[in-house]
């Protein structure tokens, strides 16, 4: 589990979902099926969008690089507190509240 103010990291996931945008393949991979990638326990989960890339995409000649990430964590509170730490950067206008 990462600490308070620090980025989760590798080691923390169970399992990471990831996506292509232009094909639509999604695939579960585990941390140790990334070694190919170059990526470790330490490797950040934000470093990963610029090293993973979508094979079926690159065999037909695409880029393959529009690729969205989503890690399930082993410990469901270190879940909890990445999803909060992202929608804490966001602007979210709340269901019902009107600006006078």
């Amino acid at each position: 589990m990462a600490l308070p103010g620090r980025e989760a990291v590798i080691a923390q996931v169970a399992s990471l979902s990831v996506e292509c945008a232009d094909c639509g393949r999604n695939r579960w991979w585990r941390p140790d099926q990334l070694k190919r990638f170059g990526v470790n326990g330490s490797t950040p989960l934000a470093a990963l969008s610029g090293r993973i890339v979508c094979s079926a995409c690159r065999a037909d000649g695409l880029p393959g690089t529009a690729i969205s990430i989503q890690a399930a964590f082993i410990d469901e509170r270190q879940r909890v507190r990445s999803e909060a730490r992202m929608l804490s950067g966001r602007d979210v206008p709340l269901e019902g509240s009107r600006r006078a």
